[in-house]
């Protein structure tokens, strides 16, 4: 028998976020659901379990710095803030974090109405030197029970199996999901189709290059002091992002990418 989020007790209207990280927390669809996950167990002062983390300079460990980057870890600046639409800024500088002399500009720019959510996620370098980076967006989708999800739109795409390191082939039927958990890097950027009991999530990006999907699963989630251990059955994290091989921007080269989450309820 499934249960709703802990934190869907407290729905919130527009859009909650942080500066830390410039991490969106929550944001309700019309109905009144939470479309992201939200960890009740998140420690203070760090990036929040759930939400929408943004990674920088290089995602998960597909790089030579600490794991999902340095941008989750700093404050950010917020240009502009309403309702349902923000933006925040973060500029680099050149030798401020161990192991990157460069300079570089992001920024996030997040809009929601009745029936989707948009992110944009920019990225300029501003120094004289080119770089090479990873990372993205890393949202975590709240779901009614993961067990009853299915994941439409990767069946003709090949991935990796990050946890095993066996090459995914193309498949015919969709991805299910199980308490086991699951970390997939798939090739290509189609568009997606999560249906679940409660609705229907379509996700469309650009600029990124591929598809992250992971859960830790319950016995994963038990190495997690943030995360309560049956909670890893009420969200999956479906990615774009920029993980292998890393990309390169030269001085005055900027990239975006971009995530567009749309939602159906499902008819009665």
């Amino acid at each position: 028998m499934s249960r709703p989020p802990r934190h869907a007790t407290k729905p919130v209207t527009g859009l909650l976020h942080q500066s830390l990280g410039a991490q969106i927390l929550q944001a309700q669809t019309s109905q009144g659901l939470p479309l992201l996950y939200l960890s009740p167990l998140s420690l203070p002062g760090q990036p929040a379990r759930g939400g929408v983390p943004v990674l920088f300079p290089q995602f998960a460990q597909f790089g030579p710095g600490r794991k999902h980057g340095f941008a989750r870890h700093q404050h950010w600046s917020l240009e502009g803030d309403g309702p349902q639409a923000l933006s925040y800024r973060l500029d680099v500088l050149p030798g401020q974090f161990d192991g990157w002399p460069h300079a570089a500009r992001l920024r996030l720019l997040v809009s929601l109405d009745a029936s989707s959510l948009s992110l944009r996620w920019q990225l300029e370098n501003t120094g004289a030197t080119a770089f090479e980076w990873g990372g993205g967006l890393h949202p975590y989708w709240a779901v009614p029970a993961l067990e009853g999800c299915e994941l439409q739109g990767l069946e003709s795409t090949r991935g990796l199996d990050n946890l095993s390191g066996r090459v995914l082939e193309p498949r015919s039927e969709p991805w299910c999901f199980d308490a086991a958990g699951m970390e997939c890097l798939f090739e290509g950027l189609p568009p997606l189709r999560l249906k679940t009991a409660t609705h229907t999530l379509h996700l469309q990006g650009s600029g990124f290059t591929q598809w992250m999907v992971w859960n830790p699963g319950v016995e994963g989630a038990r190495a997690l002091a943030d995360l309560p251990d049956q909670d890893a059955l009420y969200f999956i994290c479906i990615e774009p992002v920029c993980a292998l091989p890393m990309q390169s921007l030269a001085p005055g080269e900027a990239f975006e990418g971009t995530l567009l989450a749309r939602w159906e309820p499902v008819q009665a």
